[in-house]
């Protein structure tokens, strides 16, 4: 059984997997990782790929506000 931890990790990979592969990401105070880079943090679970998680998450929470700004 998938836990909800392993569902947003997923979600997060396939979101990443459907950018351009040269696309550079700036993390925090990380550092510039490529795409390819980040997925390898996310299945890591370093604390790279716990932050890309969340802006992940930011961005998913903000999108409907995005689309339609009433």
């Amino acid at each position: 059984m998938e836990t909800d931890a392993d569902y947003i990790k997923k979600l997060v990979k396939e979101r990443l997997y459907a950018m351009p592969p040269d696309v550079s990401f700036s993390v925090g105070n990380f550092g510039d990782y490529t795409r390819n880079q980040l997925i390898e943090e996310v299945d890591k679970g370093t604390e790279v790929g716990k932050a890309a998680i969340e802006m992940q998450l930011i961005f998913i929470r903000k999108m409907p506000k995005l689309i339609n700004p009433r």
